[in-house]
């Protein structure tokens, strides 16, 4: 029986050295947000989903309190939202994007750090504070996007997503064409800060991807370090309003930096799906040349006619320059291939 005794009294302590999970509370103040109907959560990384953990304020002083069992040995990740409807609703997480206590690796949550007995966490809910005490919020300005979408596959309905305070969401910013050039605006009103972006359609359906190894200027990109290329911006104090951005490029839809001339030649269908059917004015003859946004040539044609058919069924959906040359006449015409 002293032998079991032993034991007992050697195994005891390697049980409790063994010990990895332990209770953790979080605590999260509101105060500088709406909190929406169905509360506040953490979740994502070692939580779970979306609404892993859910807080309660029983004291109605804005701070949210929830607890969760985790192992403390090898952190993790986090983050906190505003009210989520189900387990996936990932967009209304709070946005920490560009700010030191986020994770870019890991879609900027937070990161849980390791512990070894019961802990409690303290946040400010979109904030770095590791307390319960928020900051004054700052001034939100306005910034009005613009994105010419001339030269993007088809969409039905424009959206800008990125690091705003519904994070990447696929629908929450739309941009409108009210005067209907094809270049999309919407104004936001945004705290001081970096933002990175990218615009979208269709809830995500169609997004920009942005090839910087072919790109003649990548000023407008960043590449991080999960490696997700989007674009940047750092707003000021001021209200701003953005260039115009061409669809997957920095800067306007210039591309190859030519500007059309006074009608000689006339395309159509455009867009169209297959035949392009060119014609010149007063000419006979003539030659084309198709470019892509990226000042690529991709095709060509000739006639000793006023008149050419180019079959382009082959082309990517997109924005092209056609690069017309007839006797002592120059002129670009852009067309859309669908």
């Amino acid at each position: 029986m002293k032998k079991l005794y032993a034991f007992f009294a050697l195994a005891l302590p390697l049980l409790v050295f063994s010990q990895t999970n332990y209770t953790v509370t979080f605590k999260v103040n509101t105060a500088n947000i709406v909190v929406g109907a169905n509360g506040i959560y953490a979740g994502g990384g070692v939580l779970g989903d979306a609404q892993a953990v859910q807080l309660s304020d029983s004291d109605g002083n804005g701070v949210w309190t929830g607890s969760a069992t985790v192992t403390g040995a090898g952190g993790g990740n986090f983050i906190f939202l505003n009210s989520p409807a189900n387990g996936g609703d990932w967009g209304t997480k709070e946005s920490l994007g560009g700010m030191p206590c986020s994770d870019p690796s890991n879609y900027d949550d937070r990161i849980l750090p390791s512990f070894s007995q019961d802990t409690t966490l303290m946040f400010c809910f979109g904030t770095c504070q590791t307390d319960t005490i928020c900051p004054t919020p700052q001034v939100p300005v306005k910034v009005t996007f613009q994105s010419d979408r001339r030269n993007s596959p088809a969409f039905t309905n424009a959206y800008l997503s990125g690091t705003f305070p519904t994070a990447w969401s696929g629908t929450a910013y739309p941009m409108l064409d009210d005067d209907g050039d094809s270049v999309y605006t919407v104004e936001m009103m945004l705290v001081p800060g970096d933002y990175r972006y990218k615009f979208t359609a269709d809830d995500w359906a169609l997004q920009e991807s942005f090839n910087t190894s072919v790109m003649s200027d990548t000023s407008c990109v960043n590449t991080n370090s999960a490696g997700f290329t989007d674009r940047v911006v750092t707003v000021g104090m001021n209200d701003t309003i953005l260039d115009v951005a061409c669809w997957e490029q920095c800067g306007p839809c210039s591309g190859i930096g030519i500007v059309e001339n006074n009608a000689v030649f006339s395309l159509y269908p455009n867009p169209t799906d297959d035949i392009l059917t060119i014609k010149v004015s007063d000419v006979s003859g003539f030659d084309v040349v198709i470019l892509n946004v990226l000042g690529q040539e991709v095709q060509q044609g000739t006639t000793r006619n006023s008149t050419l058919e180019l079959n382009v069924a082959h082309l990517p959906s997109g924005l092209y320059f056609a690069k017309l040359k007839a006797a002592e006449i120059d002129q670009v015409l852009t067309f859309k291939k669908n």
